[in-house]
């Protein structure tokens, strides 16, 4: 496939293989940091990532103290925002996070959610009317406290905030919706910019959205994204750096457009690792490509990707709904899928699985 440039000992470059070596050494992500937080805008599935994330540490035999947010005792933040001023709220804030410094357990890692950019960005610029400069400003001041931690941000970029919003309201109710719009529409920049109702929430979500990750991005921090907005020029780099080699731009431009479900994580700007799926909401799920940089193998991204797709497939599910998920595994890496849960298909029982590549040769 793909004419000339496929190698003849090349496997199928697209066919559902996963890059990643089989067993994990974990390093920078997850080895190196006491402390990740998981950003990301309402409805992005904050809480349930950090929960998964917290689960698969456990597993690996890591001490983990994972804390939602809005709890009453959280060893870093405030259940109730009712500060009269921001100068008070800073300064309060500021000694909750150098209390937590104080007394974090250097051998656990913490994982928390929400109060690194979305509380803090509520507070300046929703609440307050604050500009993006303050707001990082003051980002900026809880990044350096933290640094000795060794923080990691994931933030989840949700391509669609109304949509997000749209399934948010099923889940929490039209109370926490007035609550919500009243909180950034009659206040703050939404005050400021005359919006109203539930589109102007809406648009206030976008603008913080944007403003949120202009932030990350000009920080001195470690952060990773999880997006769906895959390019073709990323995919190509993603099949390099595994050894395939690539089909044409306008055919990866198509994979990605008519993939069912495409997630890419990003190291900061890089590109490091993807997977893409093909499924009818009903019942199958077909896993594509998955592919990890070889750079970034080892770090536990695969896992964490897929737990994250799974958890989407999840979320779509109705009351007593089961869906299967395929995939086929490239040789060797057996044990990898075995650990996420999956069963070897004997060929006794199920028959052979078939291939048959068409087009030119």
């Amino acid at each position: 496939m793909g004419g000339n440039n496929q190698r003849a000992e090349s496997p199928i470059c697209w066919k559902a293989v996963e890059s990643m070596k089989q067993g994990f050494t974990e390093r920078k992500m997850y080895m190196k940091t006491n402390l990740i937080i998981v950003e990301g805008l309402p409805g992005s599935g904050k809480s349930t990532t950090a929960a998964m994330i917290a689960d698969e540490l456990n597993k690996k035999g890591k001490k983990v103290i994972c804390v939602d947010e809005g709890v009453g005792e959280h060893p870093a933040d405030y259940a109730d925002y009712d500060f009269p001023d921001f100068e008070t709220e800073r300064i309060k804030i500021l000694e909750k996070w150098r209390s937590f410094m104080k007394k974090s357990d250097k051998d656990a890692v913490y994982v928390f959610n929400c109060i690194f950019l979305q509380n803090p960005m509520c507070e300046t610029m929703m609440r307050f009317g604050m500009d993006e400069t303050a707001s990082q400003n003051y980002i900026s001041e809880i990044a350096e406290i933290i640094k000795p931690l060794n923080p990691v941000i994931i933030y989840i970029d949700q391509p669609d905030v109304k949509k997000a919003i749209d399934r948010v309201i099923d889940e929490r109710g039209n109370d926490w919706l007035n609550a919500v719009i009243d909180y950034h529409t009659t206040q703050g920049y939404g005050k400021e910019k005359n919006l109203s109702g539930y589109g102007g929430y809406i648009q206030c979500l976008e603008e913080r959205k944007i403003r949120e990750l202009r932030i990350l991005r000009a920080l001195d921090i470690d952060y990773y994204t999880v997006s769906q907005d895959m390019r073709a020029a990323e995919f190509s780099e993603l099949f390099a750096s595994v050894g395939w080699s690539c089909p044409t731009e306008e055919q990866m431009n198509l994979a990605i457009r008519n993939s069912t479900k495409s997630f890419i994580v990003r190291h900061k700007n890089r590109a490091v690792a993807t997977v893409n799926w093909l499924g009818d909401y009903g019942m199958h799920w077909f896993m594509k490509e998955f592919i990890v940089s070889r750079e970034f193998q080892g770090q536990m991204i695969g896992t964490f990707l897929y737990r994250f797709s799974e958890n989407f497939m999840k979320s779509t599910l109705k009351e007593n709904w089961k869906v299967c998920i395929d995939l086929r595994s490239s040789k060797g890496q057996e044990g990898f899928y075995r650990s996420l849960g999956f069963q070897i298909m004997s060929e006794s029982e199920t028959g052979s699985g078939m291939e048959k590549m068409i087009g030119e040769e």
